[in-house]
């Protein structure tokens, strides 16, 4: 009996430290990658406040050729509209302002997944807000352009790779009724106006404004796989 209490000792003792080491190696690792992560969003603003720069000095070697070629009206105008198209200019007008946040209380034994906002969810306000005539959209100051993701990222959300949290703020410049009734129409969006705000005590809310602005993109607009066909 003393040999069998001696070995279950023994399994116990290096189960207890094969536990603890585990333990302290999982712990070290997400303290290594939430550094790692902390240290890329440092360079990503870094490089925003770059790029932001770069596109100012380009305006003005524009400006400066347009002059020299005397078309700076033509030219200026044309070249305003583009940057204006492809979000790159600060702009401000009439639209709506829509609110999300997740629900205040999960009561027990639901799924809380149902109770927040998830990614598809802002997918969808943003999409119906285009499919209503928005000429400009932004989630949290994040400016929505043909390349933008949005998309999950653990208990976040990233918009243009960038980490936001609730409440999710969607401000979209157009005619505000039209973009109020394509959001009511809209089969999700219009559920998180409705259904959903009441079965799972969302807090979602659409306003009408009179005057909004909507900041420039300030990410990367470069392709990577996409190249002009010759001779079109």
């Amino acid at each position: 009996m003393i040999i069998v209490f001696g070995i279950l000792g023994l399994m116990v003792a290096v189960a207890f430290n094969t536990t603890r080491l585990t333990a302290a190696d999982v712990s070290s690792r997400t303290g290594d990658l939430a550094a790692v992560v902390a240290e890329m969003e440092t360079q990503r603003e870094e490089l925003t406040v770059q790029v932001a720069a770069q596109r100012e000095e380009l305006q003005q070697l524009e400006r400066s050729a347009a002059t020299a070629a005397g078309e700076q009206e033509s030219f200026g105008a044309e070249v305003e509209l583009t940057r204006e198209s492809a979000g790159l200019t600060d702009v401000a007008g009439p639209g709506v302002v829509v609110t999300l946040t997740d629900a205040k209380v999960v009561p027990p034994g639901e799924d809380g997944n149902r109770y927040i906002i998830h990614d598809f969810d802002i997918s969808a306000m943003v999409n119906a807000l285009l499919a209503g005539g928005a000429e400009a959209v932004d989630v949290n100051g994040q400016r929505v352009v043909a390349t933008t993701a949005i998309r999950c990222a653990g208990t976040t959300i990233l918009v243009n790779q960038t980490r936001l949290g609730a409440p999710y703020v969607v401000t979209a410049i157009g005619d505000a009724q039209k973009l109020t009734t394509a959001v009511q129409e809209d089969l999700v969006a219009g559920e998180l106006l409705g259904a959903y705000r009441l079965q799972y005590g969302l807090d979602v809310k659409l306003e009408k404004k009179s005057n909004l602005s909507v900041p420039a993109y300030t990410g990367g607009l470069r392709p990577q796989y996409v190249s002009p066909v010759e001779g079109e």
